[in-house]
């Protein structure tokens, strides 16, 4: 598996990073053996860096995760998130505080590499957020005196919490990007996949816009992670037609294909991949080796986007 720097962290993270969200499901709802299986034979590949979340199955997702790590005695990059309910805003540093030692706890570390805001930011506040779970945040939530970042940069002092980062994956892109300028974070997680690549290229009319987030991330320093490769799924299992005979002239399958895409931009620092099982990690490995698209597919999978 390549290696890739995530921004400036020191951090040298895998081109693939496993997912542990409830969209693949294996951290949330397989048994132990499996996961225990997978997550060696992705450590096995190289894949040692974990994306997990408390919201991820109630908690689940981190306990089991940190469980199949401790039965192969590995000790792999993890980054987690913190999520804040409207309820939780009346005491930030409370939240924040309870849901990092919670995190600690469960995945059985002494500190987290990477712990990301989770919640969206806009203009307003809101119940929800208009994408993903927890409360829609302002920009003064995040960064004011009493709110999440310097909380974060307080369990950084305590040698809780190393690196912080943001999520550009829905909520306002004037407020993300607020966020970005600030210089707080580290890194951020963005949405960009063969259907919608607008957090690195000007996006068509008719679909939701990132306004190029991940390469304003990137200039100022950050690592970018990306999600969503596979548009949670829907690439795979309901493809455009146009996508499909696309896939079949170029001689490859959906899943490498949409995988090749996002891997041919060097900008990303490591693409999240979600794994049921074994032989999804070998498919994944497979059009990691294969290396970026060619330049005559990877123009026209730009052309069909736009």
């Amino acid at each position: 598996m390549k290696r890739r720097p995530l921004g400036c962290t020191g951090l040298s993270v895998p081109e693939i990073g496993f997912g542990c969200g409830p969209t693949a499901g294996l951290m949330v709802r397989g048994d132990a053996k499996t996961r225990r299986d997978v997550v060696a034979r992705a450590l096995e590949l190289g894949i040692d860096y974990f994306d997990t979340a408390p919201a991820y199955g109630a908690t689940l997702s981190e306990q089991n995760l940190g469980e199949a790590l401790r039965s192969l005695g590995a000790k792999p990059i993890i980054a987690t998130k913190i999520v804040l309910e409207l309820s939780d805003l009346n005491d930030i540093p409370g939240a924040v505080t309870r849901s990092v030692e919670g995190s600690i706890e469960r995945l059985g570390v002494k500190r987290l590499e990477l712990v990301q805001l989770h919640n969206r930011v806009a203009a307003a506040r809101a119940p929800k957020a208009d994408i993903g779970t927890g409360a829609m945040l302002t920009v003064d939530d995040v960064l004011a005196a009493d709110g999440v970042v310097p909380t974060l940069e307080g369990l950084q002092a305590r040698g809780l919490v190393a690196h912080i980062g943001c999520c550009a994956y829905g909520g306002e892109p004037a407020a993300v990007a607020k966020l970005i300028d600030s210089g707080a974070f580290s890194t951020v997680l963005v949405y960009y996949s063969l259907v919608n690549s607008s957090a690195f290229d000007p996006c068509p009319q008719g679909l939701r816009d990132y306004a190029q987030l991940g390469a304003r991330a990137v200039a100022a320093g950050m690592g970018v992670i990306a999600l969503r490769a596979f548009d949670g799924g829907a690439l795979i299992n309901n493809p455009q037609p146009a996508l499909t005979t696309f896939a079949q002239e170029a001689g490859m399958d959906i899943p490498s294909l949409a995988l090749r895409f996002v891997l041919s931009n060097g900008l990303v620092a490591t693409t999240l991949v979600g794994f049921s099982d074994l032989a999804q990690i070998e498919v994944a490995c497979a059009a990691a080796e294969a290396g970026k698209l060619p330049t005559d597919i990877l123009r026209r999978a730009q052309a069909l986007y736009r």
